[in-house]
């Protein structure tokens, strides 16, 4: 069984500075008010894994999941998402006790993605986590 470990997330959406949840092993549960940002934790996840459709992660288009903002603050330039999977028992492909995968949506909505911090294609990236057992949707 595939294990998240971490989520780490910057200018994307609702989540202006930079926002770390830590997972246990087991049951984990995310709790907040409404408007809180939950929804925005669960596309993050989606977008980090390789989702293409915006609308799908509830944006109109790519760029409009950087976060914009709001009523006071200042827009950023770029969005981060980072997912950081177990990887003692080798469920992926890598020699490596932590897999984290990366994605960057850029204004024009040119997307980048990293396994390990190293550039990867968004094919690398699908390829990499159907070998973990793990549907992007």
């Amino acid at each position: 069984m595939t294990i998240i470990k971490k989520l780490r997330i910057k200018g994307f959406k609702s989540f202006a500075s930079p926002t770390e949840l830590e997972f246990g092993k087991g049951f984990n549960c995310v709790i907040g008010a409404n408007g809180s940002g939950k929804s925005n934790i669960l596309d993050s996840m989606v977008f980090v894994l390789g989702e293409l459709s915006a609308k799908s992660i509830r944006a109109e288009k790519s760029s409009n999941l950087i976060y914009n903002g709001g009523k006071t603050g200042s827009p950023m330039k770029e969005a981060e998402v980072s997912i950081v999977f177990e990887n003692e028992k080798r469920e992926f492909p890598i020699d490596s006790d932590e897999i984290k995968l990366s994605r960057f949506v850029r204004q024009n909505g040119q997307s980048i993605y990293k396994i390990n911090d190293e550039k990867r294609t968004r094919q690398q990236v699908l390829e990499l986590i159907k070998s973990g057992k793990i549907d992007p949707s």
